[in-house]
This record gives structure tokens, sequence and C-alpha cells, in this order.
């Protein structure tokens, strides 16, 4: 906007102190908002009119003016009160026109009944006068989870009717934490892989991680993540960070826990051929490249682990497994 312009607001005007309030609230409002100079005005009934605002500009050297026409439909106050009195007849477009043997550019808004924001506000203000059914919605937060375990255990049975306890719980959790029932198809929990896990736990074992996510969401007291520090070894092996910060952390055994990088997957199978002892694995990364051959690979490699097969995957998956291996040996002690 140039420095000699203003905005002047126009409406049809009104006697109720009520009315002149609400408008100077609107023009206080784009004031702020645009940084420009606004001035409230009316057509008739109250001061200032408008006529008298145009003509104390003009004498200012002010002659960029858009109105900004505050009336509901287009009707004579409009056609011919306002932008008749400049030979305007459209809408955002400024034009050349004088006023009072002065030039003057004139910018004129559209009425607002058109307006679907104008519509949307009156139809919600309506609205409020018609009653409404309230659903009732559960807000506690343990009832919640409650419910809708009880809901996720029942299907998993229904599909797995031969599975063990645990093992529905291990997938109900990764079904709760993704949201999507069908992923309980992709579960795959090795023979030992429950009872190898809590035993580790129960030893205080650490829990290592392939990025920060995973960790922050795991609730126990020996995690960790090596990736802020895997930077120099990644380029030396030539190698992603979660992989490196994989190799840094199997120093010694621990329960691995994979959300997001296949590359981490993949490193832990070179790091057993090695011949370092991993105890439990735990893999839930997403993808289509490497994802899912990787996830087959572990699942072949003999090393108890619980894995969440195909493109499937996320770090919230993960978290919840593991901590529901937790909450095992916290609860029933295994």
């Amino acid at each position: 906007m140039v420095n000699n312009s203003a905005i002047i607001i126009i409406t049809h005007g009104s006697r109720r102190n009520t009315f002149v309030e609400d408008m100077i609230n609107l023009a206080t409002y784009i004031e702020e908002k645009l940084e420009v100079p606004v001035f409230l005005s009316h057509n008739e009934y109250t001061e200032p009119n408008w006529r008298n605002i145009v003509s104390e500009l003009l004498s200012k050297g002010i002659n960029h003016i858009v109105f900004a026409l505050a009336f509901l439909g287009r009707g004579n106050h409009v056609a011919k009160d306002i932008m008749g009195s400049f030979g305007v007849n459209e809408f955002y477009k400024w034009v050349k026109s004088t006023y009072e043997g002065k030039e003057i550019n004139v910018y004129f808004t559209k009425p607002l009944a058109d307006s679907n924001l104008v519509k949307l506000a009156l139809f919600y203000r309506v609205f409020t006068a018609f009653p409404q059914q309230e659903n009732e919605y559960i807000e506690d937060p343990e009832e919640i989870e409650e419910r809708t375990m009880k809901f996720i255990r029942e299907k998993v049975r229904e599909r797995f009717p031969y599975m063990g306890g645990r093992e529905i719980e291990i997938i109900a959790r990764a079904v709760y934490a993704s949201g999507n029932i069908d992923i309980a198809d992709k579960i795959y929990i090795s023979q030992d892989a429950i009872d190898i896990g809590i035993e580790s736990l129960k030893t205080g074992i650490s829990i290592l991680t392939d990025v920060k996510m995973v960790s922050a969401g795991i609730r126990w007291n020996k995690v960790e993540n090596y990736l802020d520090k895997a930077s120099e070894l990644a380029k030396e092996m030539r190698i992603t960070r979660t992989a490196a910060g994989i190799r840094l952390g199997l120093s010694s055994p621990k329960i691995v826990v994979i959300g997001n990088a296949p590359t981490a997957v993949a490193e832990v199978l070179k790091i057993r051929k090695e011949g370092i002892e991993i105890p439990l694995v735990i893999a839930t990364p997403p993808g289509f490249t490497n994802a899912v051959e990787v996830k087959e690979d572990l699942i072949k490699s003999g090393i108890p682990c619980i894995v969440l097969r195909g493109t499937y995957g996320g770090s919230s998956i993960a978290v919840s497994i593991i901590n529901e291996l937790i909450r095992m040996v916290r609860s029933h002690g295994g």
C-alpha cells in the first residue's frame, strides 16, 4: 500500500451507540492487521459521513482510498449514493476518478452477502437456535484405553483362537498403537521371543534403539541411543547413522528395538554373524525399499524376534511392543 493511502469503512448508519461501538471494533481490527489508517464512516443518520471523510483526506494529500462497503447487499446506497459519486461501477479494481475537483484513485470492495464466510457465520448463529443431539464421549483416558484394548483383544482372538494370552496382548498393543486391525495378521513372534525378552528384562538389561523417537517412548530406566555419536563411524564404514548407532551400542548384549530404519535391522544381522549375542530384536520399520526383505531375513536368522512384516511399520508400534513386555515383567513377574 502506498504512503498516501487510507481505508474508509462505510456503513448504512444507525443512531444506536451499540452499532457504532461494534463498527469501531471492526475498524480497529482491520487497521491493526493491515497497518494502514482506517476511518469509520456512515452513509446517513450517524457522523462522520463518508463524504466529509473523503474531503478531509483529499485536503491532506491522501488520494488512494479503499472503500470497504460494510453493507450486506448491493442496494441503491452502494450503487448510486457512494459508487455513483465517483462514476465507478466495478468492484476490486483501482479506478481514477475526481471528487470535488481533485483527482482520486478509488477501490471498492463488494458488499458482504455473497461471501461464503459471511454465509457460514450467519449459518452457525442460526444453527444455535436448534437443539442438537449431544454424543456422550468418554473422556477418562484409562477408560478409553481399556475399552479400546478390550475390543481389540476380542478381534485378535477371533483371528487367532489358538494363540496364548501373552501373544494376543502384544499383538493387541501393536494394533492399538497403529489404529489398524489388519496389522494383526502381520505380527510375527518367534517361539521363544516373549520368554527371552521377559527374562532379559528381569536382569535389568539395557534397551538399544535405532532412533530417539523410539527411546522417548520406552518406559525403562536403561534405554540407549547412539545416533548423535554415529556420524564418524557412519562415514568410515559408509553406512547410515542409524546402522552405525546400532553397531556402537552392541558392544555388549542388549535388547534391540527398531521402529524406523531398515538399515538398523540389516546391521543387527551383520553384527550377529560377528558373534555378538543379541537376546531379542523388536523390528517394525516401515518402507518399500529394503524393509520387507530385511525383516524377513531377521525372521530367518534365528534371532529371537518380534517383527511387523511387510511394508507396515512405525516407531509407535515398536514402542508399544517393548512396553508390553516391560508391563508383563512389572505386573506379573513374567
